[in-house]
């Protein structure tokens, strides 16, 4: 849904009616990643009392670049914390598709300034760790209480009575500056909220399976160029003018961008060589990496030669671990149980909206328990926030994986012909090979207001529900509409 501003940003942190059923009301988040940090801060906006568990120890500072496109903004601007990112990101000024052999440019996005002339957001990039530290900060000063080397034991979670029983894995770190001896092996809740990743545990309460995500067969690696070595190498067309490339190749695809003071590129490629299934970042062979690029376009095969920081990531899929509801609320329980993030809805990485996913749900879930009076609203938000995200989160992932699968696309007549498309048709028509330049699609992505939606669907549970379902099945239908149109193909 659009809303009627047309996605335009207020500049203003949404703010909150005071309330005091929500100041007594517990809220536990697992996981101190950048969802789990959001929803913290956005909660805290609220009046919730919240505490974030993390089972590291200390914030990890290794990762790659990331990419915040307008719907992404437009929350981190809802939630105070856009202007500080900003002072940290780049605003790249094109998305520019290249052939993998040549270098060639097939096709184009205008990103800067025309996302900004048209969503009110702008489209920035910036590298992780610095925006985790920029969201560590603002929920701890928020108020938010966050242990780190803290996990949560599945086995001891007791629902009916609101117990949550944790177990260091370590001596404790804790944010807010808590003792040792003030940290727990029990705290009371009222609602816990999974936001653990991927690979989460929590999610297998609503799941019953035990089963993780499953390995897809492709792997990301990173690198790293600092800007002075770029320049050494005669690299000055990707960075002088900032732009997000990708090279679309055979079963590989490779996406470099400029961050402040390097260059981050990615290669997704087959993971069909490695002996074993690993979780978290790993080293590269360098040579087996040069070998798989290296009929690549000589700029990429320069980057993979001269890098740094080579790490790697097995990419996974739990699409065959779905639970059937994202939510958990019982009347005889004390404890409500929500997913949120990539342990609701992870995606591929190829169309970079894998985060923007995962702070719009935790603004929609953060905004419909900012509305909440009484217990029973609870369980009304959370029906509500996963009617409202499950639709939405489906159609990206499937048009994620539409553009992984043109993208990657052999050698042969059906890569000839998207290349062909690319270069020829403008502007683009419904089933062009990026599905970003659809211009109801790119609407429908990135001018979304979680806020808005949240506050049009909200209805206090008890009354019009005639009405509710009425809107609800008719933004499916315009949903169902624009996911059809998305995943048209003409290849």
């Amino acid at each position: 849904m659009t809303p009627p501003n047309k996605g335009r940003g207020t500049g203003q942190v949404h703010t909150f009616a005071a309330n005091e059923f929500r100041d007594q009301h517990q809220v536990v988040i697992v996981g101190a990643g950048l969802v789990g940090l959001l929803l913290a801060i956005v909660l805290r906006q609220a009046g919730y009392l919240v505490t974030i568990f993390d089972k590291d120890i200390e914030l990890k500072e290794i990762g790659a670049g990331i990419i915040l496109p307008p719907n992404a903004c437009r929350v981190l601007d809802q939630a105070g914390v856009l202007e500080e990112i900003r002072s940290h990101a780049v605003r790249p000024k094109e998305w520019v598709s290249h052939s993998y052999k040549s270098g060639a440019t097939l096709g184009s996005m205008n990103l800067d300034p025309h996302m900004d002339k048209l969503y009110g957001m702008p489209f920035l990039v910036i590298h992780r760790p610095q925006l985790r530290r920029i969201l560590f900060h603002a929920a701890e000063a928020s108020g938010a209480h966050i242990r780190l080397g803290v996990v949560i034991d599945p086995a001891c979670v007791d629902f009916a009575n609101g117990v949550i029983r944790t177990a260091s894995t370590e001596e404790p770190m804790t944010a807010n500056r808590h003792d040792k001896d003030q940290v727990e092996d029990n705290l009371a809740a009222d609602l816990l909220v999974a936001a653990d990743g991927q690979q989460s545990e929590t999610r297998a309460y609503l799941s019953g399976e035990k089963n993780g995500p499953a390995p897809t067969g492709k792997m990301v690696n990173r690198i790293l160029i600092g800007v002075e070595r770029m320049r050494e190498l005669g690299l000055e067309d990707l960075i002088e003018r900032p732009c997000i490339h990708v090279w679309l190749g055979p079963g590989s695809l490779a996406v470099g961008y400029l961050l402040q003071g390097v260059f981050n590129f990615v290669l997704t490629c087959s993971s069909e060589n490695e002996k074993s299934v690993f979780l978290g970042p790993k080293a590269v062979d360098k040579e087996e990496l040069f070998a798989t690029f290296r009929n690549w376009d000589p700029r990429v095969r320069s980057l993979v030669e001269n890098g740094h920081g080579f790490l790697k990531w097995l990419l996974f899929d739990n699409s065959g671990n779905d639970p059937h509801s994202w939510v958990r609320f019982n009347d005889d329980h004390k404890l409500a149980l929500a997913l949120t993030g990539d342990a609701a809805h992870a995606i591929g990485p190829y169309i970079g909206s894998g985060a923007a996913l995962g702070f719009e749900s935790a603004m929609v879930l953060g905004s419909l328990l900012g509305q909440t009076k009484c217990r029973s609203d609870v369980g009304h938000a959370l029906n509500i926030y996963g009617s409202l995200r499950r639709p939405r989160t489906n159609i990206v992932g499937r048009v994620t994986q539409k553009m992984a699968e043109e993208w990657m696309l052999p050698d042969g007549p059906l890569q000839a012909k998207r290349d062909r498309i690319f270069i020829e048709e403008h502007p683009p028509l419904p089933g062009y090979p990026n599905t970003l330049q659809d211009p109801f699609f790119q609407k429908w992505l990135y001018a979304f207001d979680g806020v808005y939606e949240a506050r049009t669907s909200w209805i206090p549970s008890g009354q019009d529900q005639l009405s509710q379902t009425t809107d609800a099945e008719d933004g499916c239908k315009l949903v169902r509409g624009i996911g059809a149109s998305a995943q048209t193909s003409r290849l």
